[in-house]
């Protein structure tokens, strides 16, 4: 196919010839090549005329004419289609003589240095980010659904010149990064343990000094340890900061004891960011503290937290009676009287608390391809414990969303994300998943990659490694990241036997994920996913439904995908004795006995019918909304499958709606108005 071909040379007004020319070639174009272009050329592209800006005179030469290698390709296409010399010559190479010419260019090629040119850096685009991500981490997401649309180049989505990163799109990567992560990475079961005397003790706003318990005063218990905890005598609260890894309902154990007073028991209260949440009562001594429980529903995030005491209370003391006085109102009779002293006081003495969080839901698949390390619960030095566990789970996820080994420092620079995420208190989870939004946003991530490097050849090409050719494989055949058995061959420095290459792709190819091809390069290439778009009239066209359309897309489709999954002939493209059909397309299309909504292979017997030219979606997207039109359809061959786009057309050409036909004319059919159209001999230079 021309296009694939094309696409190739575009890159070769680069290539520098180097070194001098292959003295072969050039003496064969002085003997046998020259002559032939003198015969049958330089009439019309030679010293006084130049056709095309064309001059074949000038190369006097083997090694001149060895130089303008895009000048070739275009004759060797002229030369082997025999649309030069014109048919209007007179003289015309033999069969014999085009095939010297041809085969001349071919060994001109055939003899270039090798030099791929300069690779452009290439974002991924929206289909690949998704089914990167799908693959990376196991998530089937899609976030890349809301980013903006990608630029287009040649009809392709998939263009590193075209593919900017505009501010927006910066902004949808971080958020998308957050989107993945909290989706696959699961926060185990909080547990925090507090001791009181670590905490600040706050009074109307303000810090004030804690308040350790006295020791008893009862001589008999000199011995005896003072009350544990801080003690709280008037409304004030024991407060600190704790950073709670998920929303949920946490249950606060808080050990606490009570010095009782009055009328009711020590109430404690839980403020949550100094609201008050829930209270609790206290009901054991504050020499034998006990556990009083609270649950309340916090929202994930660094909260202050205050264990309030909410009922401070003190007795009025008691004075001793007069001599000879009267009881006190009130007193009953025959109970003593209470005995003089010290007032009582109400307070409480906060000790320690236990915080856990909600139960752990169960692990997604994708956390556990993420966590494939934990700390060491028994290592002295836990801190490192844990980040030796992180640099395992750091370094094997950035390798396989880089696409190649890690190195020291991009690991390094992200070990420092987690290691910030520790010092803030984050639970180990939440540091992971710190370290691992700085790899998604990482440019090693978000772009495909082949730095250069030292070589020895002339020109600066070099060959690529094992994993950039695992990564142009993948994203070519799948749309995405290269998977386990891809990497393997990387690392084994294996793929850069061209047998193992082609098993690859035959294993590649048989994978599920090879749709991509079908869907992307192949919705592309065939300007497929027009279908999605186009508007036809439902008055001259009331068939056209929903279910049409999507058939429609899915018939050739499946075409498409059996010629590459089969390896059948591209010819089949131009022509075949089958389609996929299922009973509406088959109504349609006037084939009987097809049942069924499911779109199966269907012999054709109208070889009419057969390639791609006989399909729904391509007569729908090569069409008007009210009529067929054989100019757009014609000029899709030439562009799509030829790769020979026509030009313009003239300024003054109108359309042929639009042309002044007299009443007879309008009444003609649509192919006699194309021949009408054609009669103009401006119209049909281009329709010939």
């Amino acid at each position: 196919m021309n296009r694939w071909l094309a696409i190739v040379i575009v890159a070769l007004p680069a290539l520098a010839w180097a070194g001098e020319a292959d003295s072969r070639l050039a003496a064969a174009f002085e003997k046998e090549v020259r002559p032939l272009l003198s015969t049958h050329c330089f009439r019309c592209h030679g010293a006084d005329k130049q056709k095309g800006d064309i001059n074949l005179e000038t190369y006097k030469t083997g090694a001149a004419a060895l130089k303008p290698l895009k000048l070739w390709h275009k004759a060797s296409e002229q030369v082997t289609t025999k649309e030069m010399p014109p048919e209007k010559e007179k003289t015309q190479p033999t069969d014999a003589e085009r095939a010297i010419i041809s085969k001349w260019i071919k060994s001109v090629f055939d003899a270039q240095p090798l030099d791929p040119g300069r690779v452009t850096v290439r974002r991924l685009n929206r289909n690949e980010y998704n089914n990167t991500v799908r693959d990376l981490m196991g998530i089937d997401l899609k976030p890349a659904n809301e980013f903006p649309e990608d630029d287009v180049g040649d009809g392709f989505d998939n263009i590193g010149e075209v593919l900017s990163l505009p501010p927006l799109l910066m902004e949808k990567y971080l958020i998308a990064a957050d989107q993945l992560l909290e989706k696959a990475i699961i926060i185990e079961q909080a547990n925090f343990k507090v001791e009181a005397d670590k905490w600040t003790v706050m009074q109307d706003g303000k810090e004030v000094a804690k308040v350790a318990p006295p020791a008893p005063e009862d001589p008999k218990d000199a011995k005896a340890k003072p009350p544990p905890g801080i003690q709280l005598l008037t409304a004030s609260e024991v407060r600190g900061f704790i950073n709670f890894p998920v929303d949920g309902r946490y249950t606060f154990k808080i050990k606490v004891g009570a010095e009782q007073a009055g009328n009711e028991p020590a109430n404690l209260g839980l403020r949550l960011d100094d609201k008050l949440t829930k209270e609790g009562r206290v009901t054991s001594s504050k020499n034998s503290p006990g556990t009083t429980t609270i649950q309340a529903d916090v929202k994930r995030g660094i909260r202050a937290v205050s264990f309030a005491f909410l009922n401070p209370f003190e007795e009025p003391p008691v004075e001793a009676p007069a001599p000879g006085a009267k009881p006190p109102v009130g007193a009953i009779p025959g109970r003593p009287a209470p005995k003089p002293g010290k007032p009582k006081v109400r307070s409480i003495n906060v000790v320690s608390a236990e915080i856990v969080g909600p139960p752990t839901p169960s692990m997604p698949e994708a956390h556990k391809r993420i966590f494939i390390a934990k700390p060491d619960s028994k290592a002295p030095d836990q801190k490192q414990a844990r980040r030796d566990a992180a640099k395992q789970i750091v370094a094997r996820f950035a390798t396989r969303a880089y696409r190649r080994p890690v190195s020291d420092v991009q690991l390094e620079r992200l070990l420092k994300l987690f290691d910030v995420s520790q010092q803030n208190g984050e639970v180990f989870e939440e540091s992971v998943r710190f370290a691992l939004k700085g790899v998604l946003v990482s440019p090693s991530f978000l772009f495909r990659a082949e730095p250069d490097r030292a070589t020895k050849e002339a020109n600066g090409a070099y060959a690529l490694d094992g994993w950039e050719i695992a990564s142009r494989l993948s994203y070519f055949i799948w749309s995405s990241m290269p998977d386990d058995a891809l990497f393997e061959q990387a690392k084994a420095g294996k793929l850069n036997d061209r047998l193992v290459i082609a098993a690859e792709v035959q294993r590649m190819l048989k994978d599920p994920k090879a749709r991509a091809l079908v869907d992307n390069f192949g919705g592309q290439w065939l300007q497929l996913k027009k279908i999605d778009y186009i508007e036809p009239d439902l008055k001259v066209f009331p068939e056209f439904t929903p279910e049409l359309r999507k058939a429609f897309y899915d018939e050739t489709a499946m075409y498409f995908e059996a010629i590459v999954r089969e390896d059948r002939s591209v010819l089949e493209f131009i022509d075949s004795d089958y389609t996929f059909l299922n009973d509406r397309l088959a109504k349609l299309y006037g084939i009987s006995g097809v049942s069924g909504g499911q779109l199966r292979k269907v012999q054709l017997t109208d070889r009419n019918r057969g390639g791609l030219l006989g399909q729904g979606a391509i007569l729908a997207i090569t069409s008007m909304p009210t009529r067929t039109s054989p100019v757009k359809r014609g000029k899709w061959v030439l562009e799509q499958l030829l790769g020979d786009p026509p030009p313009p057309p003239p300024p003054m050409v109108e359309a042929l709606e639009k042309e002044k036909d007299g009443a007879e004319v309008k009444n003609l059919s649509l192919r006699d108005k194309m021949e009408r159209h054609r009669t103009d001999p401006v119209c049909n230079s281009c329709h010939k």
